[in-house]
Formats: C-alpha cells, sequence, structure tokens
C-alpha cells in the first residue's frame, strides 16, 4: 500500500509541473503574438503616414529640390572665390618669399656699377669732353616673363638716396597768382621765389607759372626744347592735373614727367627734397622691357646699390605679377652696354598673364547730347577714349 501511495503522490506532482510549465508556455505564447500584432499595426500605420505626407509633400519637395539646387550652386561660388582667394594670397606670399636678397649678389652688383664708371670715363677721355665732371645717369632694365595687360600709368619709387646731383637743373611749375593770358606773370615768379628763399630751397633753379606754359610753350618744338633745358621737374599739386594735358607726349618719352608737391606745406624744404628722391617708371604693355633710373655715375657705389635693393623690394610688391614676373635685371648707361645682375630661367607657362585694371576717376563717363541745334535729328554719346556712337539718327525734312 505504501508503495502505490508514493507512486501516485508522485504521478500528481509531476503532472502539476507540467501543467504548470504548459500554462507558462501558453502565456508566452500569447504574449509573443501580440506584441507582433502591434508592431505589424505600427508598421501598417507608419506606412500609412508616409504614404499621406508624400502625396500631400510632393510639390513641396520640388521646391526644396529647387532650393537644394541654388543653395549648392551657392556654396560652390563661394568655395571657387575663397580657393581663389587663397591661391592669391599663396601667390603673393611666394612672391614676397622669392625676393630673399641673397638672390642678388651684393658683390657682382658693386663689380657691375664699377664697370660702369670705368666704361664712361673711357668714354669721355674719348670723346675729349669739355667738362670731366659730366654725369650720366644710370638706369635699371627691368624684363618680364609675360607681358602685362595695363594701361600706360607711371609708377613712383622712392628711392634712399637722391638722383639729383648739384649740377642738374630743376623748374617748378606753379599757379598763376591772377588768372588771365594777357595778365602779367612776373609777380607770381616774385612771390614763389620769396617764398623758397625763405625755406632755404636753394635746389629749384627756375619757377615756370601757369601762364608762361600756356603763352610760351603752346608749340611743340617749343616743348622740345623746355624738356632739354632741364634735367628734373616739379609741380604744384594744385594743378597737376591741369598741367599734364598741357605739356604733352615729349615729357612722357623723356621719362621727365613733373612730381607733384604741397606748396602749402608747413617744412616746405623736406616736402622738395622727399619728391626728389622719387624716381618714375613707365608701366605699358607695348613691350616685355621697362627702365627706371636709380642713380648717376659720380654717386658712390654703396650709395647705388641701396638704391637698386630699395627699388627691387618695391618691383616685388607693385609690379605687375609681382617678382615671378621678372625674368631679368641689368643696369646701363645711355651709352653703354647693359650688365646682367639678375637672371632666372623660369618656364613661360608657369607665369599667368597680369591684368591690372585702370584707377578711373568720377567724371570718368560717356557724355550724351544732340548733334545738331535741330531737336530729334541725332544724339551722340562720346565715350572718354574719344570713340562716337551716333544714336536715333533721323533724315531732315
Amino acid at each position: 500500500m505504501v508503495t502505490t501511495r508514493k507512486i501516485i503522490k508522485k504521478h500528481v506532482r509531476s503532472s502539476k509541473v507540467r501543467s504548470a510549465q504548459s500554462t507558462k508556455k501558453v502565456k508566452n505564447h500569447i504574449n509573443n503574438n501580440k506584441k507582433l500584432q502591434d508592431e505589424k499595426n505600427k508598421i501598417n500605420q507608419t506606412s500609412e503616414a508616409l504614404k499621406r505626407t508624400s502625396k500631400s509633400s510632393g510639390k513641396d519637395n520640388v521646391q526644396n529640390k529647387r532650393k537644394i539646387a541654388s543653395h549648392a550652386k551657392a556654396i560652390s561660388k563661394i568655395t571657387e572665390s575663397r580657393k581663389r582667394k587663397r591661391e592669391d594670397n599663396i601667390n603673393n606670399e611666394e612672391n614676397l618669399d622669392c625676393i630673399d636678397l641673397n638672390d642678388l649678389s651684393e658683390e657682382h652688383v658693386l663689380q657691375c656699377i664699377s664697370v660702369i664708371n670705368h666704361l664712361t670715363e673711357e668714354q669721355l677721355k674719348n670723346n675729349n669732353a669739355l667738362f670731366d665732371d659730366e654725369n650720366q645717369p644710370i638706369f635699371m632694365q627691368v624684363t618680364c616673363i609675360r607681358v602685362p595687360k595695363t594701361p600706360k600709368r607711371c609708377m613712383r619709387i622712392l628711392l634712399p638716396h637722391s638722383i639729383v646731383s648739384s649740377s642738374d637743373e630743376v623748374a617748378l611749375f606753379v599757379g598763376d597768382l591772377q588768372k588771365g593770358r594777357r595778365k602779367d606773370y612776373e609777380a607770381t615768379v616774385e612771390h614763389y621765389a620769396d617764398l623758397l628763399r625763405n625755406c632755404n630751397c636753394t635746389k629749384i633753379k627756375t619757377i615756370i607759372p601757369m601762364n608762361q606754359v600756356k603763352t610760351e610753350y603752346d608749340q611743340y618744338e617749343l616743348k622740345r626744347k623746355l624738356v632739354g633745358s632741364y634735367d628734373h621737374f616739379l609741380v604744384d599739386g594744385k594743378i597737376a592735373g591741369h598741367l599734364s594735358h598741357l605739356l604733352g607726349k615729349e615729357f612722357y618719352k623723356k621719362r621727365k614727367l613733373p612730381t607733384s608737391i604741397r606748396m602749402h606745406s608747413k617744412d616746405l624744404k623736406h616736402e622738395i627734397d622727399y619728391a626728389l628722391r622719387k624716381t618714375a617708371m613707365q608701366i605699358h604693355s607695348c613691350g616685355d622691357t621697362h627702365i627706371v633710373q636709380i642713380g648717376h655715375t659720380s654717386m658712390e657705389r654703396k650709395q647705388i646699390l641701396e638704391n637698386i635693393l630699395a627699388t627691387c623690394s618695391y618691383l616685388s610688391k607693385n609690379y605687375p605679377g609681382g617678382w615671378a614676373n621678372i625674368r631679368s635685371i641689368r643696369i646701363k648707361t645711355s651709352s653703354s652696354l647693359s650688365l646682367p645682375i639678375y637672371t632666372t630661367l623660369k618656364n613661360k607657362c608657369l607665369v599667368k598673364v597680369p591684368i591690372v585694371q585702370p584707377k578711373r576717376p568720377k567724371a570718368y563717363r560717356n557724355v550724351s547730347g544732340e548733334l545738331t541745334t535741330i531737336k530729334n535729328v541725332a544724339s551722340v554719346t562720346v565715350t572718354p577714349e574719344g570713340d562716337i556712337h551716333i544714336e536715333n539718327e533721323k533724315s531732315l525734312p
């Protein structure tokens, strides 16, 4: 009996355990089914919402695409402009770095200067010159790699030592105290002579008023004589713009354009000395060579060397294309051979053509008007370059 009871108890216990396990499995299965159904419902709801939004936002997507395309174009333009600025900055840094003045051997430059002085002395002996102390100007010839596209302009370079010698004659252009062709200009000459005498300015030999330029130097041959009779010219800054039209092209050819000064300055002597330390270099696109005067034969060799180094450092920043566009630099006189002091064998394809935009004043604009006194016949527009364009031309009745 005992054994049967034990067997029955064990059977009941096992059956209870099995029933409990089965109930747990059923509950787990039910819970899993519920989770799957919930997930399916969520997926269906999201898919329906996406369909609805896609249908409603079809037009918005087109607009968004257009906005994105426009933004992309703007961003690309900004990135290109930034790249160009970076390249320009890199090129400027390279130009400043490549003028490492170690490229210019000071010993070689001094040797060239001594050779030029020796050649000028021999030429004076052979020509039996009347004046042995006659000075000859020393020029620096700059050859570029690529010819720049630039308007004709005059570039002023400040030198540490003046190129005006004691025997050079300097003339000063001044304005008239009394305007008019029939007015006497002797009063203006005396006025400015007293002003220079009070300031201890002895370098200026003659004073030329504006009225004298209009009356006595109105012809081409007289202007040529005026250019040849003086070595350097100064002009009052108030009349510099008006005087350039009266002087003509001879002053530009001989590189004797007058340097402007401020006559109302408190320290007039310092103003004149500062102006006489400047030299002019004509920039043009007619050829690959540009010439500038950097001294004369009576100067010391070290002074000429310092002027050469100062001009080279100035050209590295302000020359069209910078120092990278300079092929060679030579020094010479008006009657001697040119001696090279700097040369490069850089490939021409590595240098871009420099383009310099002109600085136009406010008055530099087109002028339009009627061709005749009769109305509505023809209107004409004249450009600052001198080109004429006829518009609305009609035949006379």
